[in-house]
């Protein structure tokens, strides 16, 4: 392969590479949405089975609206990640470098706000099964 060959195809490396983190962040938005959705209908959920089961603890409703606040941490880690990658050329060295480790963090934290979500599934199951 010729030197220009090899250019060209380390230019459309670096296209696909980049293509796949924006999808990455696209895929992590949908999952967000969805897991926001289900904690949504889980809180209503809890909310039913306090009124209907007299046996089941007013304090469980904490259980759902604690991971409400994760999850919210979560869109908000994510929008301070946007609005630095949407002016990265802008910006300082420092900021390039918090948004390297927001990106790593808020992706931990993304992992964590699902299984979050299933064992906030998980008790409302136990608390719906358990006589």
């Amino acid at each position: 392969m010729t030197e220009q060959e090899l250019k060209d195809m380390d230019l459309r490396w670096e296209r696909i590479e980049e293509s796949g983190i924006a999808d990455t962040q696209k895929y992590f938005d949908r999952m967000h949405d969805k897991v926001f959705s289900l904690n949504n209908l889980l809180i209503a959920a809890y909310f039913a089975l306090i009124a209907i089961r007299k046996d089941v603890p007013n304090w469980s409703l904490v259980i759902p609206s604690l991971n409400s606040v994760l999850l919210l941490y979560v869109d908000y880690r994510m929008l301070v990640r946007a609005r630095i990658q949407g002016n990265i050329t802008k910006v300082d060295a420092e900021t390039r470098e918090k948004y390297g480790s927001l990106q790593t963090g808020t992706n931990l934290y993304s992992l964590l706000s699902i299984f979050s979500t299933l064992a906030v599934l998980l008790i409302f199951g136990y608390f719906l099964l358990s006589t």
